[in-house]
């Protein structure tokens, strides 16, 4: 398998979970955690500094796929946190992606790997209230429903800036994906199916060609 399937997801919508399930149907590596660490491994931040900061600082972007990154060189070039992560980040998702067919959950991979990779690119998304009810009960936040809904939006607002700021396109938006689920609507079981035989279809169309 060569086909990359990059998940793009709305807080609380259980976009990893679904790309996680996915993954081991298929067969196939999962990556998300394992991204900040390879990132934290070849920029010198700490992994939990990445993951508390990798959306919410705002740089430039400038040099972020002009060359390799690792082995030194460019880092001089970046003047804020967030753009040195999101370089980082990036080089991992690559390189992930160069080792064949896996799943990768957000980052911007979808962008990252444009032009580089055959891809599957998906967003999973559904209703404000669907999410926070998943938020106070996955994440065992003790936040009551207006507090939840605050914070899927909150979180909402921080993936769409950071995915318009590096891509210059709007995160959510339909035409940037190849497929887009309602996670309330369809549930995770249906999601899960339903992209593992798209995965498949794509496959298969690959061979033929």
């Amino acid at each position: 398998m060569k086909t990359i399937l990059t998940i793009s997801r709305q807080f609380g919508s259980g976009g990893r979970l679904i790309g996680r399930l996915v993954a081991e149907k298929l067969g196939i590596p999962f990556y998300d955690r394992e991204i900040i660490d390879l990132a934290a491994q070849k920029s010198g931040f700490a992994s939990e500094f990445i993951k508390e900061n990798e959306q919410k600082l705002k740089g430039l972007s400038t040099y972020a796929h002009t060359a390799p990154l690792w082995g030194g060189g460019l880092w001089g070039n970046f003047d804020n946190f967030e753009s040195r992560i999101y370089a980082a980040e990036a080089e991992a998702i690559e390189h992930y992606a160069s080792l064949g067919g896996c799943v990768i959950v957000g980052r911007c991979a979808d962008y990252v790997l444009k032009d580089k990779a055959e891809c599957l690119n998906v967003f999973i998304h559904a209703d404000i209230e669907s999410r926070a009810k998943r938020v106070i009960e996955v994440y065992h936040d003790e936040s009551d429903e207006k507090r939840a809904q605050k914070l899927v939006r909150d979180a909402d607002r921080l993936r769409a800036r950071h995915y318009r700021y590096y891509t210059d396109a709007e995160w959510g938006d339909s035409a940037n994906y190849h497929i887009s689920l309602d996670s309330a609507k369809l549930g995770i079981e249906k999601c899960v199916e339903l992209l593992v035989r798209a995965y498949q279809v794509v496959e298969e169309s690959s061979k033929e060609e």
